[in-house]
């Protein structure tokens, strides 16, 4: 099923989402993130919960590239559509449900879902440049 996934390229789109949301959940937007949340983020647990965040962001990426690989996507621009439906039809709708259903601030979801937006733009265009350890390419059949 995974099949020519370029799983240098699924790691180094997970480091840089792993920056990305360090920067976004911190310097960037992290005083508007917590006072929308309500709450203080705890460091209780923090090295378990960045470990399993780590996990989490590494299987979307793969997602994400065998998503672009099963359509084809292969040019810069196709990656990052690719990558901005993907975004679109699961993960701005999925948080969409917890705005409307689980209480979720409207300040909360615009700061979660925009970086989730940059995330899977960033995924999908590392996705497409990173061509180390890129599977050969069948020939047409």
């Amino acid at each position: 099923m995974l099949k020519g996934v370029n799983w240098v390229a699924v790691i180094v789109a997970t480091v840089l989402l792993e920056i990305l949301g360090y920067l976004w959940f911190g310097p960037l937007f992290g005083r508007a993130w917590m006072a929308a949340m309500g709450h203080d983020v705890t460091s209780a647990n923090g090295d378990l919960l960045m470990a399993i965040g780590v996990v989490n962001t590494f299987v979307c990426v793969t997602g994400l590239a065998w998503l672009i690989n099963r359509v084809g996507a292969a040019s810069l621009g196709a990656a990052v559509m690719t990558s901005v439906a993907a975004w679109f039809f699961f993960s701005l709708t999925t948080q969409s449900l917890e705005y409307l259903y689980m209480g979720m601030s409207l300040s909360l979801l615009q700061i979660n879902a925009s970086y989730q937006l940059v995330a899977f733009v960033l995924a999908g265009a590392t996705l497409n440049l990173v061509k180390l350890g890129a599977p050969a390419q069948a020939a047409a059949a």
